[in-house]
């Protein structure tokens, strides 16, 4: 089962209450308290509790438990003129793919740190080791929309994320870490899936690694985000995520697929 670490001053100040009060709940939610640890608590969740694998999500539970924030939480959804071309050519590889805009981000280190664990969590929970889903959030000020989703040869390059050369998809496999873990997910298929944007840039090459290009860092005011998979799956994986970065504060937009 997964073990969600909690940062004390997170969940003090997403909560609103002293983390001894926090600490005294948390068994209440379902969750076993492995350590507690000077600046965090780490806390392992059962599988059927994927919106609990953040700091934000838990944070979210137990401002319910306690009544500080009752019934069900409205989220509100801007439209956006941003549009996602699905590529019939993508559609046996990993037909899925569920794709949304978030505004007015204000990330921190720990912000962003809280919401890439939670991307490797439903990685290796929902997704069955991003089989059947892969997340990739991106900087949204460094492409240009309207966004393509489509397939293309083992020739094609790009800079994936933590390289500065750029890399073929097959040398991405071989040679990448994320390639060498996860590529056998694609070794039936003869062109591989990439989510590039109106001028050509490449976001993702899911479900295997971002484009340096998109890297989320302090300075990332505005998200897309995508999660492809090979089932239904993803929508739900999206939500997660959105409602997770919805606890700090942002706006939500759609994006139109076609």
């Amino acid at each position: 089962m997964p073990v969600v670490s909690l940062p004390y001053e997170d969940l003090e100040r997403l909560v609103g209450v002293p983390r001894e009060i926090i600490i005294d709940k948390i068994p209440m939610l379902g969750a076993d308290i492995e350590r507690i640890e000077e600046d965090r608590l780490d806390v392992e969740f059962f599988p059927n509790r994927p919106d609990l694998y953040s700091v934000e999500g838990v944070s979210r539970a137990i401002k319910g438990f306690l009544s500080i924030e009752e019934g069900a939480k409205y989220y509100r959804v801007y439209d956006s003129d941003v549009e996602l071309n699905v590529d019939d050519k993508v559609i046996p590889i990993r037909p899925y793919i569920a794709v949304a805009i978030v505004k007015d981000v204000l990330f921190t280190e720990s912000f962003i740190e809280s919401i890439m664990n939670l991307q490797e969590h439903l990685h290796k929970g929902l997704g069955r080791n991003r089989k059947k889903l892969a997340i990739g959030l991106h900087d949204l000020s460094k492409i240009s929309p309207p966004f393509t989703y489509t397939a293309v040869a083992p020739s094609f390059g790009f800079v994936p994320l933590d390289f500065d050369e750029e890399m073929s998809m097959q040398e991405i496999l071989a040679r990448h870490p994320k390639g060498m873990k996860y590529g056998s997910i694609l070794e039936n298929f003869d062109l591989y899936p990439v989510i590039l944007d109106s001028i050509g840039n490449v976001l993702s090459f899911p479900p295997i690694i971002n484009a340096e290009l998109t890297r989320v860092t302090e300075d990332t005011k505005s998200l897309f985000i995508d999660v492809t998979g090979t089932d239904p799956i993803v929508f739900k994986a999206l939500n997660i995520v959105l409602s997770a970065i919805y606890e700090r504060g942002c706006n939500l937009y759609s994006v139109s697929i076609k």
